[in-house]
């Protein structure tokens, strides 16, 4: 987890201020922000915090009863408590209310507070991807439970029907109900597949230096069929460019995408351009297309888990794709979006930024 924001909240000035000199001098290019108490440290609720010191001890009660709306308007933030009074009850109360550590104020130094900040960092990244893979497997039940049920019960349907039609000698109709039966199992596959992609989209190994160009060439390979079926137009725009990234996982968010592109073509034939720049110390790509388009309330939406254009729900698909280009744009310490920007059909941007959280990591 980067530091970039701190959330001192004291009500003392000169405790603020010595923390603020700590702070600084470990983390020089944070934005220490300073509160004299609870309400105005929630005043700040619009910015990400990553970590925060509190005092036991404030104008407006206890920083013991501010935990729980500090970590509810910062879950993931690193929370610790000072205070004037070295008591160990104080001490157990701050860690069972959640809280990463404890320290009194006379202890605190920058090599504790770079202590405190490393491991308790760790300590809640960890509980986060807990808590993330707790929802995915909850997610993983809740869809095997609900939308598994219409294929299985169709299969068994048509399991029934072939054998009455067999029996009956209309082979005929045997056909013609195994042509379905064959839909309905490529539908669960293809739900199974989603679900494990989704759940799971991570390669293996370590990231690599790549060129753009390289990423292009296997995503061709990957796609030469759906390529060459669909007879879509793609400009590829490498730049000569080189990034660090998983490639396996890469080319998987650019088949989403171009998959998706090439769906939503809107009948007409898919005329796709995916181009690469640099961004900062990483690579941004964009996938644009000439399709149907993202109406403006769907822009953000459609990078969650099962959700789906309305007007594209007769469209093969579980609504996993573009969740996972977001998991693994995510994975890269990147973002992805759809450019509100854009004339005509979609446009959507992904960033990789890999050499930026390696080079936090090392500092």
């Amino acid at each position: 987890m980067t530091v970039l924001n701190i959330l001192v909240i004291d009500d003392d000035a000169g405790d603020r201020k010595l923390a603020r000199r700590l702070l600084q001098h470990l983390y020089p290019d944070a934005n220490v922000i300073e509160a004299d108490c609870g309400e105005a440290a929630l005043s700040h609720s619009g910015l990400p915090v990553e970590v925060i010191l509190l005092d036991y001890l404030l104008p407006d009660g206890t920083g013991l009863d501010l935990i729980a709306r500090l970590t509810e308007t910062w879950p993931r933030a690193v929370l610790f408590m000072t205070t004037g009074q070295g008591d160990e009850e104080i001490a157990k109360s701050v860690i069972l209310a959640d809280a990463s550590d404890y320290i009194p104020k006379s202890a605190i130094t920058s090599e504790a507070l770079m202590r405190m900040i490393k491991n308790g960092q760790k300590v809640a990244d960890m509980r986060w991807r807990i808590q993330e893979q707790q929802n995915e497997l909850r997610l993983f039940s809740d869809v095997l439970v609900h939308d598994m049920r219409a294929p299985i019960r169709a299969i068994k349907f048509l399991s029934d029907q072939i054998h009455e039609d067999y029996q009956n000698g209309d082979l005929e109709e045997v056909a013609r109900q195994f042509e379905l039966m064959k839909k309905s199992v490529r539908k669960t596959s293809e739900l199974i597949e989603g679900l494990a992609s989704h759940i799971n989209p991570h390669s293996n190994g370590k990231p690599a230096h790549v060129t753009v160009e390289s990423l292009f060439d296997s995503l061709r390979a990957v796609m030469a069929q759906d390529l060459v079926q669909s007879g879509v137009r793609i400009g590829w725009h490498s730049g000569g460019l080189a990034g660090l990234c998983f490639p396996p996982d890469i080319v998987q968010l650019l088949q989403n995408l171009i998959g998706n592109a090439i769906k939503y073509s809107g009948g007409k034939t898919a005329e796709i351009s995916v181009t690469a720049e640099r961004a900062g110390s990483g690579l941004m790509i964009s996938v644009a297309d000439n399709g149907i388009g993202v109406p403006a309330q769907y822009r953000e939406k459609i990078f969650e888990p099962f959700k789906r254009l309305q007007r594209g729900s007769d469209q093969p698909g579980s609504g996993l794709g573009l969740a996972t280009c977001a998991k693994i744009a995510k994975r890269h310490n990147g973002t992805i979006w759809c450019d509100p920007e854009a004339d005509a059909g979609t446009t959507i941007r992904f960033t990789i930024d890999l050499e930026a959280g390696l080079a936090r990591e090392t500092a």
